[in-house]
């Protein structure tokens, strides 16, 4: 019972930690770049965190006898196998690339000679492989005949259950893609909605897209990517599908009435007040020109919304008409900070 719960166990923890990792490139780094740092980083602890937890596996499923050698061998196998691989098929690739620009019979030489030999040297070592398993494989196999019919029993069914762990955090991470993102990127930038003498009540689940502060000109803007339903259960449930908007909050560089304070539209459809502080907000509702020109019937749910005022906030918001009173909560519930 104790090792089928340790599989399970093991499963979920290294399945919950892949899906972490993964969607953590997601959030945008502190200067709303893209996070090329983290994805090498992703990327490459993948050579260290898969091999290690087959390792582990190796410990649960064939028991102590030999483990620290066998542990040793996986983990190197797994760190180095496959950018040794990838890079002699570079190589090789390259080579008869190169042939085959040269002339027919030179790439016909490289094409026998190096690619038959990387095919065979893979085979070859793919069998050793596989012998080197065969004995293992029966020691357990003997040790599993001394289980009691229970024991095995339970960790046939652990086992079974580890199998669909995978499956279901990847059915989770899809159906919740929004509010994990949005959690993310709110640890990379926990202070977002802090916008100098102005704080924004920001709901975790919002997005994070991009966030900037000059100390010098006392510029601070963020943008955010506020979503509903799901891109997984939208598919299925067309009520689900997934609603995305576009927000943003800015403190200006300077209160310049004639350029912060809301203009006049077009295809105006809607004004808001608020007061923030000692500062009065008005919100315009419009449905942009280039979405007029087409068929309403395709953008009828699609508003823009413009606030400012004489002082330095500002803030806009793009899509969904749905979305709107969570951007006006928002709005609303703004602090000015002493």
């Amino acid at each position: 019972m104790k090792k089928a719960l340790a599989i399970i166990f093991v499963v979920a923890v290294y399945s919950w930690v892949e899906a972490l990792f993964l969607l953590s490139i997601l959030a945008p780094g502190r200067d709303g770049s893209h996070p090329v740092g983290r994805q090498a980083f992703v990327a490459g602890a993948q050579l260290l965190v898969i091999p290690s937890t087959a390792a582990l596996f190796s410990r649960l499923i064939y028991g102590a006898k030999g483990w620290p050698v066998r542990a040793i061998k996986i983990v190197l196998a797994g760190a180095l196998a496959l950018p040794l691989f990838l890079t002699a098929f570079g190589i090789v690739g390259a080579a008869i690339a190169w042939a085959a620009s040269v002339n027919v019979i030179l790439f016909t030489v490289f094409f026998v000679v190096l690619g038959g030999g990387f095919t065979f040297g893979t085979i070859w070592v793919a069998v050793r492989i596989s012998r080197r398993s065969i004995p293992i494989e029966a020691e357990r196999w003997l040790k599993e005949r001394q289980l009691k019919s229970i024991d095995r029993k339970r960790r046939s069914r652990g086992i079974r259950v580890a199998l669909w762990i995978p499956a279901l955090t990847v059915l989770l991470a899809g159906t919740f893609l929004l509010p994990i993102w949005g959690v993310l990127s709110h640890v990379v930038h926990p202070n977002a909605g802090d916008f100098g003498q102005f704080r924004v009540p920001l709901p975790l689940t919002s997005i994070v897209m991009f966030s900037h502060r000059d100390a010098k000109t006392g510029d601070v803007w963020a943008d955010f990517m506020s979503g509903h339903g799901s891109p997984l259960l939208g598919l299925f449930f067309p009520s689900k599908r997934l609603r995305l908007s576009d927000w943003n909050f800015r403190i200006n560089p300077s209160s310049d009435p004639g350029n912060k304070s809301p203009r006049t539209y077009d295809g105006l459809t809607g004004r808001r007040q608020f007061v923030i502080g000692h500062e009065n907000i008005e919100c315009l509702e419009y449905t942009p020109s280039y979405l007029r020109e087409r068929s309403l019937a395709d953008y009828s749910t699609t508003m823009s919304v413009e606030c400012g005022g004489p002082g330095r906030f500002s803030a806009t918001s793009y899509g969904e008409k749905a979305d709107l009173p969570e951007f006006y909560q928002a709005l609303a519930g703004t602090k000015e900070l002493k």
